[in-house]
Order: C-alpha cells, then sequence, then structure tokens
C-alpha cells in the first residue's frame, strides 16, 4: 500500500510540472522532454514526451516509446523499459534511491545522446508539528440560527534549514470516503494539496487549508533548486516563446532528486 501511494505522490509532482512539456518545438526533430523525480528510498519511473512542434493543433502529450533509458551511480547502471499500460519507463529491475548520490540519466534520442545528473538531498531534519489534531466545527447554514463556529489556531509545521534548501509541503487526506467540512459544495475539491516550493524553515497550516475530516498526512519533500526553478518558470505564449528552464543536455523538462519526512495530523469535529 505504502509503494502505492508513493507512485501516486511522485504522479502528483510530475503533473505539477506538465506545463514544461508544452513547449513548442522550433526545428523540424522534436526534442525529448524528460520528467523524472528520483525520491529516496524508492524505485524511481521516467517520462519521456515529444515536445510539441509550433502550430500544432494537438493537445495531447505523445509519449516516445521503447527507448534504452539508464539511470547510472557509483560506477552502476540501472535499465529502464517502456510500459504501455502508464506510458513511463520503469526499471527492469528494482532498485532504490539513496540519498547523498549522483545520478546520471541517459538514452540514445536520434543519433544523440540525452543526459542529466542530479543529486539526491538528505532527508529533512528537525521536522516537527505544533499538534497532532486539529478541531474544527461544522460549517452549516448561516440561516439556521447556529451561530458561527469557533476558530482554532493554525498548526505550525518547523523544519530545520541551514543550506537554504527548497521545501514543500503536500497534505493528503487518507480517509476512503472523507466527510465534507462544509455542508454546502457544488465541486469537491482534492483531498490532496501542496504548496509552492520555498526557501523557509516553517509553514503555518489554518483550519480554512483542510475541506475533510479524518487522518491527514503532511509530507515534508526537500527539493534541489532545479526543481524549484522548474516550477517557478510561467511557460509560453504567442508573445513569449522562450526556452523553458531544463536541466536535460540536449531535451527539454527535469530530471532532479527529492528526500521527504511525513507526520500525520487527525482533523475532528
Amino acid at each position: 500500500m505504502k509503494k502505492v501511494f508513493i507512485v501516486q505522490i511522485i504522479l502528483f509532482l510530475l503533473s505539477a510540472c506538465e506545463k514544461t512539456a508544452l513547449t513548442t518545438a522550433s526545428d523540424s526533430v522534436k526534442r525529448p522532454v524528460v520528467e523524472a523525480y528520483l525520491v529516496a528510498g524508492q524505485t524511481p519511473v521516467v517520462k519521456i514526451t515529444y515536445q510539441l512542434a509550433l502550430g500544432s493543433s494537438d493537445t495531447l502529450l505523445q509519449p516516445i516509446q521503447n527507448l534504452d533509458v539508464f539511470i547510472e551511480a557509483d560506477g552502476e547502471s540501472h535499465t529502464f523499459s517502456y510500459s504501455a499500460s502508464d506510458s513511463l519507463y520503469h526499471a527492469n529491475t528494482p532498485w532504490t534511491v539513496e540519498s547523498g548520490k549522483t545520478y546520471q540519466l541517459r538514452f540514445a534520442y536520434e543519433g544523440e545522446t540525452i543526459s542529466a545528473e542530479t543529486i539526491i538531498p538528505e532527508k529533512p531534519s528537525g521536522f516537527t508539528l505544533s499538534a497532532s489534531s486539529i478541531t474544527i466545527e461544522p460549517f452549516g447554514d448561516p440561516g439556521s440560527g447556529g451561530g458561527m463556529p469557533s476558530f482554532p489556531d493554525p498548526i505550525e509545521i518547523n523544519w530545520e534549514n541551514t543550506d537554504g534548501a527548497y521545501y514543500l509541503i503536500v497534505v493528503n487526506n487518507l480517509e476512503t470516503d472523507p466527510e465534507s467540512i462544509f455542508e454546502e459544495m457544488d465541486d469537491r475539491p482534492r483531498p490532496s494539496f501542496r504548496t509552492e516550493p520555498e526557501q523557509n524553515s516553517t509553514y503555518e497550516l489554518g483550519f480554512q487549508s483542510f475541506s475533510y475530516y479524518g487522518t491527514h498526512q503532511i509530507i515534508l519533500y526537500k527539493l534541489n533548486a532545479e526543481y524549484a526553478a522548474l516550477y517557478d518558470d510561467n511557460g509560453n505564449s504567442s508573445q513569449n516563446l522562450s526556452t523553458p528552464y531544463t536541466n536535460v543536455l540536449g531535451g527539454l523538462g527535469i530530471f532532479t532528486g527529492i528526500n521527504s519526512d511525513t507526520l500525520s495530523i487527525t482533523v475532528t469535529q
């Protein structure tokens, strides 16, 4: 179950940078777009798609299939093969990413070698919550005479950041059928949400951040600068066709390392 959840989080992070793959190609050969997030303690997956051509009517990203993809570290090479079931490249033999190691990605495409390199951050340290639970009274109909509910103090999230690293927080509701805090909601919000990458060491999680009762995982991700640079990129438009940030040589996209720590909090009423 834990492995499935980690894969979901990786895909969740992949979706955060999906806009990078929408960059327009200006030459006859479409450059490959790489998206790979190496999470410490997990076996990585690699997403490789075609760059969309300028003026193309395509709206869906097309995967590049059947490449020979390698990720190497300390002289050891791991091979990846394409899976049609999810359009991702998976390791042929399971292995896990290690903190502090430097990893290199490479594959051949149209006669060129595409490559990238990243280092895996150490696990976040000093990760604490000011409380393990927060009580939020139900928000009912204002006309029912129940009055305004009392508002609890925010949850303070703290960690150490002595090297100016980037951090991102993901909050995920673990209930299979979570109960809504608000009685009237036309569109049910997602049970997961995230912050933007910042070079901070504290964050306040207010009651208004939660939409559901139940147990939530609070995941603190330590990121490399290349992730933050890609996240901040506003993409391209017809007025601005500049090339987005990439750390992939010969292509576009992101190949980066991530480490994390997890705590939990219960939202009650």
